[in-house]
Parts: C-alpha cells; sequence; structure tokens
C-alpha cells in the first residue's frame, strides 16, 4: 500500500504498458511486425539438374565491397522452356550466404508487375510502412536506391521484356548480384555491362537424370532406350521434360514407349502444352511480319537453314529477311549462326508448324514448301555443274534450270554450300516422298551426286538413293531409274555391300535405256567387278562402256572410261600397259576440262609406280593427285592419296610417316561411314 492509500498491483500479462507517476499526452503506435532480412525468391522446382558450369560461372562474379555503385548483373538468356527461371531460382538459393542482406524478387511479362509496383513492393519488404511508401515511380526509386546502398542484396528479375524494368530495380551497391532471366536480347543492359549467360538444352545425362527425378519408379533405368527418346522427342527441354515424367508420374502402369508413341503423333501437342503455352506467348509479341516468317520455319524440312532459302519462301528481299530472322534470334526462338545461317529447336519447329496451320489453307502451305524445295533443286543443280561440269551424265538437263544462267561458283565453293545445305536436301526429298513429288525426289538425288562422290556420306547416300529409285519406278522413268539404281549402288560398293550393288546394277542394265545411259551402267558394273577382283570381268565392262562414250563423242565419259580400262590392265598386273593408259586418259581428261578425272589418272599412275618400285616417279604423279584433290576440296580422293602415301612411306621405311597418313585415312573414311576406317585403324 502507498502513502497516498492507493493500492499497486500489477498482475496477469500485459503489452504494451508503460508506468509512470505522471502522464502527459498518449500516442498509440500500431503493433510493428520483427525486423527481418527479405527472402523473396520463390525456390525452384523439386526436379532440377545441376547446371555446375553455370553456377561456377556466377559464383566468379561476386565479392565486390559493398560501396554505392552499379551491381554485378548477369542476363540469361536461353529459348522458352530451357530453364532459365529454374536456374536463377536455384542460383539465388545455393549462392545466398554469400548475400546476408537477402534476396528481392520481381515478375514481369504478361500478368507480371510494372517496375513502379515492384518498387513499392520491395521497399515494404526493406521495412518501409506503408504509410511511408511513395506513391510515384521516380520518388520510390529514389527510396529504393538509399535503402539497398552498400548492401549486398541478390536480386532476381524474371521474364524481363526491357532493360528498363531492370535499370529500375538496381541495388545501389556493387556488391550485390542481379539475375535477369529474359527471352529477349537486352541489348542496352549489355552496353552497361550485363554479363550474358546462354542456357541451352540439357545434355542427355542431364536430361535423363532429370527424367528420373520427376518419375522416379525406375522407368526410365529400367527402359533406357525408350527414355533416351523421350528426352530427345522433349527436346531436352526441361519444361517439356518436367511435363512429360510428370504425365508418367501419375500414370505408374504406362510403359515410357507409350508415351514416346505419343510424342511422336498427334498427342504431342497435348501432352507438351505448358511448352505451347509459353511459345504462345512469345510468338504473341512479335511484329506481324516477323509471325510470318515464323510460320514459315514450320514449313522449313531441316532444323538448320540459311536467310536465303527463308527470302525465296516469303519471296521477300534477303535484306529484310536478315532483319526478321534478328527479331526471331532476339526473341530466343532461333539461334543465329555463322555466314547468315540459323537454327531452330525441334519444338519451336513443332510450334511454328502448328500456328502455321492455324493461319493458312494446306494449299498455300505446299505452295510454300514447294519453293524452299525449288530453292534446294537450283543450288543443287548448280553447285553440281560447278563441280563437276556440264558435261558429266544427267538424265535431268541442268539446263532447264540454269539457261542463261553465268555460274561463278568454283568447285571448292560448290561443295562447300553442298556441306552446308546436304541435310536439308535430303530432308527436302523425304517431304517429297511423302507429298507424292516423286520427280522432285530422283531429280533431287541426281543433282546431289557431285557431293556424294566427293564427301561420301554412306548413311544418308544409302537412304536417299533408295527414296530415288522408289520414286522414279512410281514416276514411270526408266532413265531415271537406271541412273538412280547405279548410283545407289555406288554407294552400296563403298559400304562393301557388293550383294546388292549387284542387284541394283542388274537391274539397271535390263531397263530399256538409250547407249549412253547404257553405258554407265557398263561403267558402275565394271566399277564393282574391279573391286571385287574380277579384273577380266572390269575389263570387259570398261572396254563397251569406252565403245559407246567414244561413238557419241563424249570426251569426259572416254576420258573416265580409258581410266577405268587402265586400271583393269594395271589389276591383271599388265603394268606398262596401263601406264600408257593413264598418260592416255590424263591428256583426254585435261582436254575434256574433267578435273577430277585428272587427279584420278595421276593418283593411278602413282598407284602403278608405286608396284614397280619407282618412287620419285609415283612421288611425282601423287604431288600432281593431291594438287588437283586439295583445289576440288574432293573428300574421297585425299583419303586414297592418304592411303597411297601410307603404302609408299612403309615400302620406303618411314614407318612414322606411314601411321600418320594411315590415320589421316582412317579418320577422312570414318567420317564417310566406310568399313574401311575400321580395318585402318586395326592395322589391316
Amino acid at each position: 500500500m502507498g502513502t497516498d492509500g492507493v493500492h499497486n498491483v500489477q498482475a496477469g500479462v500485459a503489452a504494451q504498458v508503460v508506468q509512470a507517476r505522471d502522464i502527459g499526452t498518449v500516442t498509440f503506435l500500431a503493433p510493428q511486425a520483427p525486423a527481418s532480412i527479405p527472402a523473396l525468391v520463390p525456390p525452384g522446382p523439386a526436379a532440377f539438374v545441376d547446371r555446375v558450369e553455370h553456377l561456377a560461372a556466377v559464383r566468379s562474379l561476386i565479392g565486390a565491397e559493398p560501396t554505392p555503385g552499379r551491381p554485378v548483373v548477369v542476363a540469361v538468356r536461353g529459348m522458352p522452356g530451357v530453364g532459365k527461371t529454374a536456374l536463377v531460382r536455384q542460383v539465388a538459393t545455393v549462392l545466398a550466404a554469400d548475400f546476408p542482406d537477402g534476396s528481392l524478387h520481381a515478375t514481369f511479362g504478361v500478368g507480371g508487375e510494372s517496375p513502379s509496383e515492384a518498387l513499392g513492393r520491395l521497399l515494404k519488404a526493406l521495412g518501409v510502412p506503408d504509410a511511408s511508401v511513395p506513391t510515384d515511380f521516380r520518388r520510390r526509386r529514389d527510396l529504393y536506391r538509399s535503402l539497398t546502398a552498400r548492401t549486398r542484396l541478390i536480386t532476381v528479375l524474371d521474364d524481363v521484356t526491357d532493360a528498363g524494368q531492370v535499370e529500375a530495380l538496381l541495388p545501389n551497391s556493387a556488391a550485390g548480384l542481379v539475375l535477369v532471366a529474359s527471352n529477349t536480347a537486352l541489348e542496352d543492359l549489355h552496353a552497361d555491362g550485363a554479363v550474358p549467360l546462354v542456357v541451352e538444352p540439357l545434355e542427355i545425362n542431364d536430361a535423363l537424370d532429370l527424367l528420373r527425378q520427376v518419375c522416379a519408379d525406375g522407368r526410365v533405368d529400367r527402359d533406357p532406350a525408350a527414355a533416351a527418346e523421350l528426352v530427345d522427342l522433349c527436346g531436352r527441354l526441361p519444361l517439356a521434360i518436367r511435363a512429360a515424367g510428370a504425365r508418367l508420374a501419375v500414370r505408374p502402369r504406362w510403359a515410357l514407349a507409350r508415351l514416346v508413341e505419343e510424342l511422336r503423333g498427334t498427342e504431342a501437342d497435348r501432352v507438351l502444352d505448358r511448352v505451347n503455352t509459353v511459345f504462345d506467348t512469345v510468338y504473341a509479341d512479335l511484329p506481324p511480319r516477323a509471325r510470318a516468317v515464323y510460320r514459315v520455319l514450320g514449313l522449313l524440312v531441316g532444323r538448320d537453314f540459311c536467310v536465303e532459302v527463308v527470302a525465296a519462301v516469303v519471296d521477300e528481299p534477303v535484306a529484310e529477311v536478315r532483319e526478321l530472322l534478328d527479331q526471331l534470334a532476339t526473341a530466343a526462338l532461333v539461334e543465329e549462326r555463322a555466314d547468315d545461317r540459323y537454327a531452330v529447336h525441334r519444338l519451336v519447329r513443332a510450334h511454328a508448324l502448328r500456328v502455321a496451320d492455324e493461319h493458312t489453307t494446306g494449299h498455300d502451305r505446299e505452295n510454300l514448301l514447294l519453293r524452299a524445295v525449288d530453292w534446294w533443286l537450283f543450288g543443287a543443280t548448280a553447285a553440281d555443274v560447278a563441280a563437276t561440269g556440264r558435261e558429266r551424265l544427267r538424265v535431268a538437263d541442268p539446263d532447264r534450270l540454269l539457261s542463261g544462267v553465268e555460274l561463278t561458283m568454283s568447285p571448292h565453293a560448290a561443295l562447300a554450300w553442298f556441306d552446308r545445305e546436304h541435310t536439308n536436301i535430303a530432308a527436302a526429298m523425304r517431304a517429297c516422298a511423302e507429298k507424292g513429288w516423286h520427280t522432285l525426289v530422283w531429280q533431287l538425288f541426281e543433282a546431289t551426286f557431285a557431293y556424294y562422290d566427293a564427301r561420301r556420306p554412306l548413311a544418308s547416300w544409302v537412304e536417299t538413293g533408295i527414296l530415288a529409285v522408289e520414286s522414279s519406278v512410281v514416276d514411270g522413268d526408266v532413265a531415271a531409274e537406271a541412273r538412280c539404281r547405279c548410283l545407289l549402288a555406288k554407294a552400296y560398293q563403298e559400304l562393301e555391300r557388293y550383294d546388292l550393288a549387284e542387284s541394283e546394277l542388274d537391274k539397271a542394265r535390263a531397263l530399256p535405256v538409250g547407249d549412253r545411259l547404257q553405258g554407265s551402267t557398263y561403267d558402275f558394273t565394271g566399277n564393282l567387278a574391279l573391286r571385287t577382283g574380277d579384273f577380266e570381268d572390269a575389263l570387259h565392262w570398261f572396254t563397251m562402256a569406252r565403245d559407246i562414250n567414244v561413238r557419241l563423242d563424249r570426251k569426259r565419259g572416254t576420258a573416265m572410261q580409258t581410266l577405268f580400262v587402265g586400271r583393269a590392265l594395271a589389276g591383271l598386273g599388265r603394268t606398262a600397259e596401263a601406264l600408257t593408259t593413264f598418260t592416255e586418259a590424263a591428256g583426254l581428261a585435261l582436254d575434256a576440262g574433267a578435273h577430277s578425272v585428272l587427279a584420278k589418272a595421276f593418283l593411278a599412275t602413282a598407284a602403278a609406280h608405286s608396284t614397280t618400285h619407282h618412287h620419285a616417279e609415283a612421288d611425282q604423279a601423287l604431288a600432281e593427285a593431291e594438287r588437283i584433290a586439295h583445289e576440288l576440296d574432293n573428300t574421297a580422293l585425299q583419303a586414297e592419296i592418304h592411303l597411297l602415301r601410307a603404302t609408299t612411306a612403309t615400302t620406303q621405311g618411314d614407318l612414322e610417316a606411314a601411321h600418320s597418313h594411315r590415320q589421316a585415312a582412317a579418320a577422312a573414311y570414318e567420317r564417310m561411314g566406310s568399313p574401311k576406317a575400321a580395318r585402318l585403324l586395326a592395322g589391316h
């Protein structure tokens, strides 16, 4: 009891109570939340495959002192669905300990915030009371910069569409790290020092690991072949793999093969609906003309293409199409490569085809595809003539396309063009076969023979050769059929499938064709006999073929058959006659401008001299063959030259040079897919 007789007793629990003798003015404050460190970055997906190299690249950038200044900005780019959001969230989680002042996060794009809205929310996260958050953008930005000065913050900005969004939310600290995820190339951001970080589709093992994480019941390991095909059909995009894995996870009785069949067929769009939704959003943001070019990409038959073929399809100037493709590259829908070439991901191409189906008629799409095929046929015909001359036997007269066209392409440039386009030509042949455009199939195959003969990609050669033979039969063109069967037989011969080669040649010789084509069937039959060691039979067929070419006054053909007669004579051990014949063949080839035949004549001369140990003469002839083969950039000839040099070096006791040339020949044959490679590597 106090002196004034008043009881002063406190009992129970009270909050915000002040006891004092005299109380003046009383101010009631709202309850305040305890101070906290912001941790706003959402967690990444539960299934995540560590991109170790990306994390290491970001980690190497941090460590500056917490002084006012521009933070490190890392601009993460990649195609839609490649995992940019998952990556920046994962990096923020892993590096959280390096940023004790916390993490901030904002999302822009469709349904996202404006920079002003994001600033208001982040200010509150940094401890600013609602009533103290400025109402206008400029004051919000000024307060944000003041509060973030000298801090170690990690900031994640997702779905950024404009560099200004990033600039508005940059903390004012050199010790900060800002991770920007965008489908757009933010050039202004990079001009101010942003570090680019490109995210590619997953490698096969990482893709399988991700599928294994989402579908964790062992099915991935029980059927590794189907799993590998599944992630390939998903384009190794994390978003697509997660969608496919989730579909499996809720269907425990499904085999992986069932989902593979869905992704191959009409159900693919439904399975990958989330992926298509992302692509739809990016497509909707494109300017109208860029959308039109994007739709064309779905109609192109290959993954890799040049600006000229797109310009031919849309019938627009190359310079303008290049600008539109640049817009698509900026949106990460196409990948820009060297020499005006671009690549498109398989799922992007599937989406482009889907929107093309929605916006064009079937007739329109066929016409656009025909424009592309016509471009490849014209280019192949021009490159074929540039590589081997106009006189070489062809069923389809090149002048139907090249009349009045001045060819300035060198043989080397012609083969370089084929190097770039041969996969598209093969894909065009498959597309034409499906459409029933059979004449185009065999014409494309015939026009590409110069490439096949020089580079010898044997698997592709056989595949397209079978298509061409089938199309020529359906087309009812016996001349084309005979020619295509001979060219296919040559591929089988290089694969040492002599039975298949003989079967094709038997059918070709039985067809009712003119003398020139008949002579060609004899030529190919003689080559098969030469390869299998039946030199008498080879001499018989080559002599008949040469007689036909002499009678028809075909200079190139006469030179070629004379060369082959010499090879048969050499095989029979009639070396002196063979050397005389090779000299005659070289003169005929030089007169006909048949440079590849001339190189082969020198090569055959060198081989003949080598067998008689006339090494000086062999080296001289081989040097001439090598010079021409280099000028022509003829891989097959270069491989044969390396092989002969290995033989002569062994004879002369130079084992180191022999080994080097044998390895070079083996590498060339391996690129061709020839069984010779394995024998050479085994030392046979």
